[in-house]
């Protein structure tokens, strides 16, 4: 892998980059050679042991245990919007780390995103903030029932538009279910596990990578694609670039399937150890074995069916506002204040008609500037905490209006793939 340099100053080369499989556990090693955490947990430039807090953690023992090893600065910020763990932290403390963070992002008490966490706590009080809602779990169920009825529909009657139909309903259930992998031990997050993707995978590469350091070199939703797809301005050579725009509808339609195999190949090799989260994904074909007229009929019918829902989920996934030319990547030129909210804001843009509906907004990875922001907040109640995002955002004098449509967004995700010049467009 090419070792792209950072455009934000201070922000080191991640070994994990150079996995030669573009996994969570490549990213989580190569975190635990770069951060200084030595074995234990890094905030900051404190060192701290959380080995006997694993059992007692609210957020489920995974969080912890997957991050052993690392600098968790950002995670910890972000997944907490009140100042208990904060109050808490001085009891697991064991000394300074001795070498200095290579990521830069800061967290201020006077800066962007912990004046916006203040605003959003206020906002949030009436409701139950930390675990999903009602009217959420409601959705969810019913894409999943939903995709098990229409799946064995299209296994019985061999219809294309019933295939069309079930691969629909599985993107949108996979979609929902990633709503409850950023929350605490939800069952509701395996049913992301029903598409062949892994939700441990995800909880890594998606809410411990992409999430923190979204479009930067740190970003495995970036570098999972490269070189294929490259979507950082850089020099590209002009075929590269046409191979990508022209190869990216082949890349997606198999994208489930190619997951797939890297999880049990990483359950097999790397983890060593088969959960209940990894029978998830035979479910479905064994439930479509007693509608098919036979076995072979059922597996080809749910590989039918993963390829189509593969195609939906990343198409709506590559095109949820965060590849445009008038998006920050890094490579462009980037603005001197580096709290890691504005970050935030700066790689990632609302979409209409999308954010305006709760059902869209599930299924669709909608309010996906505030989801960014508050990842451990249900869908449900992140329209509460949009006047606390105006607010700030006109405190600090950034544009907090400006979306784009779906439309736009497919046009300019391709547009960004054969972009070579750097630009400044950061939000202002």
């Amino acid at each position: 892998m090419e070792k792209v340099k950072s455009s934000i100053p201070g922000l080191g080369y991640p070994s994990g980059r150079d996995d030669p499989i573009k996994s969570g556990q490549g990213f989580i090693e190569g975190r635990i050679r770069d951060d200084g955490a030595e074995g234990l947990w890094r905030i900051g430039n404190g060192l701290y042991d959380l080995t006997d807090w694993e059992k007692f953690h609210p957020g489920g023992s995974e969080w912890i245990n997957l991050t052993k090893g690392t600098d968790i600065t950002e995670a910890f910020e972000v997944h907490h919007l009140t100042e208990k763990p904060q109050r808490i932290m001085p009891r697991f403390y064991v000394r300074d780390a001795n070498s200095p963070r290579s990521i830069p992002f800061t967290f201020a008490d006077n800066g962007f995103y912990r004046k916006f966490k203040k605003r959003v706590q206020i906002a949030l009080k009436d409701v139950d903030f930390q675990n999903p809602s009602k009217s959420s779990n409601l959705m969810t169920d019913t894409l999943f029932i939903l995709t098990l009825i229409s799946s064995m529909i299209a296994a019985a009657t061999n219809f294309s538009l019933a295939f069309a139909i079930s691969g629909i309903f599985l993107a949108w259930t996979t979609i929902a279910a990633h709503n409850y992998l950023h929350m605490k031990h939800h069952f509701r997050m395996y049913y992301f596990d029903l598409s062949l993707m892994s939700s441990k995978e995800w909880r890594i590469t998606h809410a411990l990578c992409h999430h923190l350091y979204p479009n930067t070199i740190w970003d495995q939703e970036i570098y999972a694609f490269e070189p294929l797809v490259n979507w950082l301005p850089k020099q590209k050579p002009v075929l590269k670039r046409i191979i990508g725009v022209i190869i990216t509808p082949f890349i997606i339609m198999l994208g489930f399937l190619k997951e797939g195999i890297k999880r049990y190949y990483l359950v097999y090799k790397v983890w060593k150890k088969f959960e209940f989260r990894d029978l998830v994904p035979l479910f479905l074909p064994l439930l479509l074995c007693f509608v098919a007229p036979n076995p072979i009929s059922a597996i080809k019918s749910w590989m039918i069916i993963i390829f189509c829902g593969s195609f939906v989920f990343f198409c709506i996934g590559i095109n949820a506002a965060h590849h445009h030319p008038d998006i920050f990547h890094d490579g462009d030129i980037y603005r001197k204040d580096l709290d890691w909210g504005l970050l935030t804001i700066d790689t990632v843009r609302g979409r209409d008609i999308i954010d305006e509906s709760s059902f869209l907004t599930l299924t669709n990875f909608g309010a996906h500037i505030l989801h960014h922001l508050l990842p451990t907040v249900d869908h449900a109640y992140l329209p509460l905490c949009q006047k606390a995002f105006n607010d700030t955002c006109k405190e600090f004098n950034i544009n907090s209006t400006d979306k784009f449509n779906s439309l736009e967004l497919i046009k300019g995700q391709f547009l960004q793939q054969i972009r070579l010049e750097k630009v400044d467009n950061c939000r202002m």
